[in-house]
């Protein structure tokens, strides 16, 4: 009798406890971004970016007739403490290693005419194009954008985060604290730079484009950071926003230069810069998904089999070699772009009118 009534006190007092249990509170999400030392915290992320920058600009040399050397292009590919090299996906890195700088070096210093296609590339309309009518420069620096700073952004998502943390993501994001939603240096003296102008790009500044919940999802991930640990189930799922925000972001903008270049190779009789453009366009959209193949499945939505087929069509890929030069020579071939374009619209949801929006650059379209 006695320990059944000290049965029954247990549990009333165990649950009286959990009568007194508070639940907790939502958390507060503030409407700005505020760091103190977001200067401090990001120096490693800042010095990132100015080595791809610096990389970017002696690539665009070439397309002067500059011919490039293969050490300068390795050295500033392996410059820093990190590196651009030491945080870029491993496959990514045996394709620059193994095949894109080498195409790159190989095509500069020449001249090249897609319809007579040569074996080494060259400038064409200001454009340094490979063999097969790539811009390896493109592929290059637009690649690096998810390779090496998409790929950093989700280590860092992985491992314990601070508000340190969130100041770095958002400067490899390319964002600052301001969050300006546009790369036009008069515009702010903090533009945004690599995907966040991108996002920037296919935002309508309405408050529901990708810049815009990309912004507002920061601020979640901060204010959980901040919030403490009983919050960390709202920093996760900022993270898992903030990914698939970013994978959006950039393959709307592969949408968006693939109607681009649509455009551009259906013009009467377009001039060299018109055609050049548009293998521009192409190029740039190839870079931005072939980067995507160098980030862990996990942290992608796209996978490795969808972006070897959406290449697959953008490139004009027969046999195995690249004939993108076939685009400005043979009509027929350009309905894989909208193709390319199509698919990926499917795998993303993108609605009908979304897709018409990403026609357009929103920063130049609103002057900002």
């Amino acid at each position: 009798m006695k320990k059944l009534l000290l049965s029954m006190l247990a549990f009333v007092a165990v649950t009286s406890c959990k009568e007194k249990e508070e639940p907790k509170a939502a958390l507060t999400i503030p409407t700005s971004y505020t760091s103190t030392n977001y200067d401090a915290n990001t120096a490693t992320e800042r010095a990132l970016r100015t080595q791809l920058a610096t990389l970017t600009t002696e690539m665009k040399t070439a397309e002067k007739g500059t011919a490039l050397t293969s050490a300068k292009i390795t050295e500033l590919f392996n410059v820093g403490n990190p590196s651009l090299k030491s945080i870029t996906g491993s496959y990514y890195v045996q394709k620059l290693e193994g095949q894109w700088f080498t195409e790159l070096v190989n095509s500069s210093g020449k001249v090249y005419d897609p319809l007579k296609p040569n074996t080494t590339g060259g400038v064409f309309g200001a454009r340094l194009l490979d063999a097969g009518g790539l811009e390896t420069l493109q592929v290059i620096e637009k690649g690096l954008f998810g390779a090496a700073f998409y790929n950093y952004a989700v280590g860092l998502m992985n491992n314990n985060s601070t508000e340190k943390t969130i100041d770095q993501l958002v400067a490899i994001y390319g964002a600052s604290p301001a969050f300006p939603n546009t790369n036009t240096a008069a515009k702010t003296p903090t533009p945004d730079a690599f995907i966040a102008t991108y996002a920037a790009r296919r935002d309508k500044n309405d408050g529901n484009g990708f810049y815009s919940k990309i912004k507002n999802t920061f601020l979640k991930a901060q204010a959980a950071v901040k919030a403490g640990s009983a919050y960390n189930a709202e920093r996760d799922e900022a993270f898992t926003t903030l990914k698939i925000e970013m994978e959006k972001a950039v393959m709307a903008t592969v949408i968006h230069y693939n109607f681009a270049a649509l455009t551009k190779l259906s013009t009467t009789n377009p001039p060299a810069t018109t055609l050049s453009g548009a293998l521009h366009d192409l190029g740039e959209g190839v870079g931005f998904l072939h980067g995507f193949k160098a980030v862990p499945q996990a942290q992608r939505k796209i996978t490795d089999a969808q972006i070897d087929e959406f290449l697959a069509l953008i490139q004009n890929i027969n046999n195995g070699k690249t004939e993108m030069f076939k685009f400005v020579s043979d009509p027929s071939s350009l309905a894989k772009i909208q193709t390319a374009s199509t698919k990926i619209q499917a795998l993303y949801g993108f609605t009908a009118a979304e897709m018409e929006d990403f026609k357009k650059n929103w920063i130049a379209e609103q002057a900002r």
